[in-house]
């Protein structure tokens, strides 16, 4: 059944259960140290913990209903689309408020990322756009059409690039992946390209290029990775396999690729080389896992992997040390599924 547009924002206050915070003035977070935030799929939540001391989480939920798996954050600022609650929740980490701004009716809410301190663009994949949000007003400002099936979003400087999965009725992807280009300044789509692999997901710049994971097609095993310029914009490089359906992608100093698949866990590429150093059927394991849903680095270079379990119990993140040792196990949500990283600003 259809879950009905919100008729309003509507903002709540979720408890804050973060260093002993007694005072009501919220979760009282460390300003100017780095932050991590895990979305938690099922349990409709995030956790938050300082990475300097990451035995102190805070859990914030963010809705009765939906299924979010994509997250965006900047300074104090964390962006959650609900999934199938046409809406997105906008969460201040100085205060642990909750603000939900609704979405087109059946948005299937997927996807966000920053253009600046104010805007942040969200896809609307059963509706093939994407909307323009205004987080410091809490307001849905325009909606753009773009590809079939958005469901990840980059940013450059100058243009907004969206990730259409070009999924057919059956969920099933019709043909390979299209970029949508749009210009910020018009909130309009200014060209398009398309991918040499299947259902794009996630990306990540590195080195003025950006660097694309096409999850491929169930059960087929054909993941891939596109590079592009966004400059051009076009795909200059297309490299097959990735396997079962690689979700998340991210870069340690050195310019590694890191790719995390539920299948195989997390796959390494050497982008300079253009080779594996872990490739998927000889995956890097840490801490005995071998499934990840997600991953990032934080600022010190120490990895962090996100192990779902059974999506029943809490999930855990698994945080390597810069020389990928394990370090320690960090327990969160319920389906751990994304993870940014952000700085929170003083008042």
């Amino acid at each position: 059944m259809k879950l009905a547009q919100f008729a309003a924002s509507i903002t709540v206050l979720v408890a804050p259960a973060f260093l002993a915070c007694d005072d009501g003035t919220g979760p009282n977070l460390p300003t100017g140290t780095e932050t991590a935030v895990v979305v938690n799929s099922i349990d409709l939540s995030i956790t938050v913990f300082p990475t300097d001391t990451p035995t102190k989480t805070l859990a914030i939920g963010l809705a009765p209903t939906g299924s979010p798996v994509s997250v965006a954050a900047r300074n104090n600022l964390v962006v959650v689309p609900m999934g199938f609650l046409a809406a997105a929740a906008i969460i201040d980490l100085r205060t642990g408020m909750v603000t939900t701004v609704p979405l087109p009716e059946n948005s299937g809410a997927t996807g966000a990322a920053f253009l600046n301190d104010s805007i942040v663009y969200v896809g609307n994949p059963n509706l093939n756009t994407v909307s323009r949000i205004n987080v410091q007003s809490g307001t849905h400002e325009a909606e753009i059409d773009v590809g079939i099936y958005p469901q990840a979003i980059a940013v450059t400087v100058e243009r907004i690039l969206v990730m259409n999965a070009e999924l057919d009725e059956n969920f099933q992807p019709a043909r390979e992946g299209v970029v949508s280009v749009i210009d910020p300044s018009s909130n309009s789509v200014v060209g398009s390209f398309s991918l040499g692999g299947f259902n794009p997901s996630a990306a990540e710049f590195r080195d003025g290029l950006l660097y694309i994971v096409n999850s491929g097609r169930f059960g087929m095993g054909d993941g891939s990775l596109s590079v592009v310029n966004p400059s051009t914009p076009d795909e200059i490089e297309h490299h097959v396999g990735f396997g079962e359906f690689p979700g998340d992608i991210a870069f340690d100093d050195a310019g590694d690729a890191y790719v995390s698949s539920f299948f195989y866990g997390i796959a390494v590429w050497d982008a300079a080389a253009e080779s594996f150093v872990h490739p998927p059927d000889d995956p890097l394991v840490i801490g005995g896992h071998t499934t990840a849903s997600g991953l990032g680095f934080d600022a010190d270079g120490r990895l962090y992997s996100l192990a779902p379990g059974d999506c029943v119990s809490p999930g855990v993140v698994v945080r390597a040390e810069a020389d990928l040792s394990f370090d320690r196990e960090i327990e969160v949500g319920v389906c751990p599924i994304a993870i940014a990283f952000t700085h929170v600003q003083g008042p």
